[in-house]
């Protein structure tokens, strides 16, 4: 996949279950006749983070997704040569050799490595947080890094890759000039220009940074000879961020005596927590004693996602016939506490029943349906699009009290998922879905915050199409065949798990 590709297509949140693909659109874009750029809205979804706080993600109207994506591959190199001027990112996107065509320089797995490297010569931490990063970032400002604010100011009206890319990242969100789209891959490479920049003009006044510093998107860290230059550097940081219209988040910047590791505690904890697999008794009581241990961590850092964390930590899957129906039931313990456990809970019990491992429909129904209606009053869009999937996936019912609460939500991809049940299911089908479907063949809606349910409740035949709203490219894809929502898998589909057997089972009874 090139950077093209990759850009355009690369805008459905990763959390998003995968009832939802961008790759038919990814296929089909090449042939669309020239996109003319116009004023557009993204979809917002709403993200579950660990400690009841959210997040709004949004999905940018693909036909403007691939406008920006176009004039940033275009001038690809130009825009690699401001972000690789920063030494102290670790985060920002570089090609992949296969694959997804972006990843970040230093990818998760060494970041603590590297980290640790910057902590020799240093006493202090300071730790610091932008506000708001990507919601508070002035599209202005883009323009002002590519070509520096002096010149972008003298000429706003200029034809300059700083001035188009500008216009185009406002176009993307209804004309604003405040925010970036949380979400795609471009959000990502526009804020990386921005904050290379800060980083430069921090080492340019502040040598060291070079070698005790560095930054994962907006979180900087530098690890200080002393309190005063700590508050010096913090002091220099808070005006660069300004020269762009950034501040940082008070409560979450600290200048703390010693060094901080770059890993919190309750990592450190879990990871040497005992997880024996000789015996399936020794497996239960490890996993027991694990999941003791990541409640109470979660209790402590509610803010972390611990709880998802400990989920990966067993290794070995506890496969045998009474370690994992305790797995299953901690596992689903988790949700209520930690929602953000949904994805890996979807994971498990799709494996699980795609290899015959007994899942308990009753308990598990009750529970889904229950959080589902919860979630669902509140607009989660997160919480119910990741229940509708896992109910879809394994043939449970959705009850009738949790559909109807699913009809009045908002969420774009949860009315979309429970249309689709609707369609297969007799005891949905009182379900009443018409301000989903006037919603959806609205003019004009298109281009607007409801586009994703435009297209596919069109694309279904849901509702009339209404001439595409005389966008042609739309046209296109429809005739293309092109759907956002995945059709259901075929019974026995195998989800990949990687992790090793159980030393105490001979065999798996499945490859």
């Amino acid at each position: 996949m090139d950077v093209r590709r990759s850009l355009a297509f690369g805008f459905l949140p990763r959390e998003l279950p995968p009832s939802f693909s961008s790759s038919g659109f990814a296929q089909a874009a090449g042939a669309l006749t020239a996109v003319k750029p116009r004023e557009t809205s993204p979809v917002q979804f709403s993200l579950a983070r660990a400690g009841g706080l959210r997040r709004i993600t949004e999905m940018p109207n693909p036909l403007a997704q691939l406008a920006t994506a176009s004039l940033c591959a275009a001038n690809w190199r130009k825009l690699q040569a401001i972000t690789s001027r920063s030494p102290l990112s670790l985060s920002r996107p570089v090609k992949r050799r296969s694959g997804s065509a972006l990843r970040a320089v230093c990818e998760l797995p060494k970041r603590a490595e590297l980290a640790i490297s910057r902590m020799p010569g240093g006493a202090v931490t300071l730790q610091t947080d932008i506000s708001q990063f990507y919601p508070s970032i002035y599209t202005h400002a883009v323009d002002w890094a590519i070509r520096g604010k002096a010149a972008a100011k003298k000429a706003r009206r200029s034809a300059s890759l700083g001035a188009q890319l500008d216009a185009r990242l406002r176009q993307s969100r209804s004309g604003q000039t405040v925010g970036l789209s949380i979400g795609p891959e471009t959000s990502w490479l526009v804020a990386e220009l921005i904050l290379a920049r800060v980083d430069e003009a921090m080492c340019k006044q502040y040598p060291c940074m070079a070698d005790r510093a560095y930054r994962v998107v907006d979180d900087l860290t530098f690890y200080a000879q002393s309190v005063g230059e700590a508050q010096e550097v913090l002091s220099f940081y808070q005006r660069a961020l300004a020269e762009y219209e950034l501040i940082l988040n008070p409560t979450k910047v600290s200048i703390l005596d010693g060094l901080r590791p770059p890993e919190p505690d309750w990592v450190s904890r879990l990871r040497q927590a005992r997880y024996r697999d000789s015996k399936e008794d020794y497996l239960i009581h490890d996993m027991v004693d694990l999941f003791a241990w990541a409640f109470e961590a979660s209790r402590e850092s509610p803010t972390d996602g611990v709880l998802s964390y400990a989920i990966k930590r067993c290794n070995p899957f506890p496969a045998g016939p009474r370690s994992w129906p305790i797995y299953r039931d901690l596992v689903l313990a988790t949700i209520t506490q930690e929602p953000s456990t949904l994805r890996h809970v979807y994971q498990i019990l799709v494996f699980a029943r795609a290899h015959a491992f007994e899942v308990d429909n009753d308990r598990l129904v009750e529970v889904l349906n229950q959080l589902c209606e919860e979630h669902a009053r509140l607009d989660h869009g997160y919480e119910v699009s990741w229940i509708l999937t896992t109910l879809r996936e394994l043939n449970l019912p959705l009850d009738s009290r949790a559909a109807q609460a699913v009809a009045k939500m908002n969420d774009n991809c949860c009315l979309i998922l429970l249309m689709d049940m609707c369609q297969t299911a007799r005891r949905l089908r009182h379900v009443d879905m018409d301000a989903a479907v006037r919603r959806a063949e609205a003019k004009g809606a298109l281009s607007t915050s409801d586009w994703l349910l435009a297209y596919e409740f069109r694309a279904a035949k849901w509702c009339p199409p209404k001439k595409w709203d005389d966008i042609l490219q739309w046209r296109e894809l429809n005739k293309a065949a092109v759907r956002f929502l995945v059709s259901k898998p075929a019974t026995g589909r195998r989800l990949r798990i990687t992790r090793k057997r159980p030393a105490f089972l001979a065999s798996w009874g499945y490859a």
